[in-house]
């Protein structure tokens, strides 16, 4: 039973600390070193087809090498079960992970399933907030009514997450009206949730308001000067308005600060060349 409890103990750390864990990650290898780990520990599984820790670094270097589903069933075959108090923890980071994983892979329906199996409504919690975020996403009604269950439930009322997912919902529905209700309110709540000014100045964007979607993003870089999607998005009004220069100047910032932002470097050349 002592050696049982350690396992469990062990095993509950790798699954909450993944970014502290000690496979090797996509960073540290190419994609032909990350083939060569798969290899090896499926050659290990061979040996040792019930050691559990050896399967679930096998999850995690699935994860790094893009083949999420099969992580999801490597992690399945984990056969982790709820059992007693003792395990509860262990089984339910199992199912955040398979959520994390089916998510990754684009399996949205059975990422809600498995949320919906362990996730009480309304809980603010990180798992909570993914049930209502992947309800947002997929245009679920149940979005409200969740994330008015996390309201009530926030003691200290200043939580914006609820009222930003709200705003999502509103926003795939194209009901931008309580969107910008929503977005204004998570704002209210925290002037430092960059999220929430994008979604604001998309939506003014897209009404065509580009001196107002500016400001928006003004004051998003007042926030963060390094955040480069608002110094995109600023350029794409400045552009809008027939502001090129400053367009240009924007784009490059963004491109600056984010170097995968190649569609900013690829609007600052495009302005170049047109001038």
């Amino acid at each position: 039973m002592k050696n049982l409890l350690v396992f469990l103990v062990l095993l509950t750390i790798l699954f909450s600390c993944n970014n502290n864990s000690t496979h090797i990650t996509s960073e540290q290898q190419t994609q032909d070193s990350l083939q060569q780990l798969l290899r090896s520990y499926r050659d290990s599984l061979k040996i040792h087809p019930t050691d559990t820790l050896l399967k679930y670094n096998l999850v995690l270097t699935l994860q790094e090498a893009g083949r999420y589903k099969e992580a999801v069933n490597m992690l399945d075959s984990m056969n982790i079960t709820m059992g007693d108090s003792t395990q509860m923890k262990v089984y339910l980071n199992y199912l955040y992970k398979r959520t994390e994983l089916l998510v990754l892979a684009g399996d949205t329906t059975n990422a809600i399933k498995t949320l919906e199996f362990f996730v009480i409504p309304g809980e603010m919690t990180e798992a909570g907030l993914q049930l209502a975020n992947l309800y947002a996403e997929t245009r679920n009604p149940r979005t409200i009514a969740i994330c008015d269950s996390m309201n009530k439930n926030d003691e200290s009322k200043r939580d914006p997450n609820p009222d930003y997912l709200k705003g999502v919902y509103y926003y795939n529905i194209n009901d931008y009206s309580k969107a910008l209700e929503q977005f204004n309110s998570c704002i209210k709540k925290d002037y430092t949730f960059l999220d929430a000014y994008m979604e604001k100045g998309r939506i003014l964007y897209k009404q065509a308001k580009f001196k107002e979607a500016m400001e928006v993003y003004d004051i998003a870089i007042n926030v963060s000067n390094s955040f480069a999607d608002a110094h995109f998005w600023k350029g794409k009004c400045q552009e809008a308005l027939g502001q090129k220069e400053e367009a240009k100047i924007s784009y490059q910032r963004a491109y600056a600060f984010d170097k995968t932002l190649t569609e900013a470097k690829e609007a600052a050349d495009r302005i170049k060349i047109n001038n």
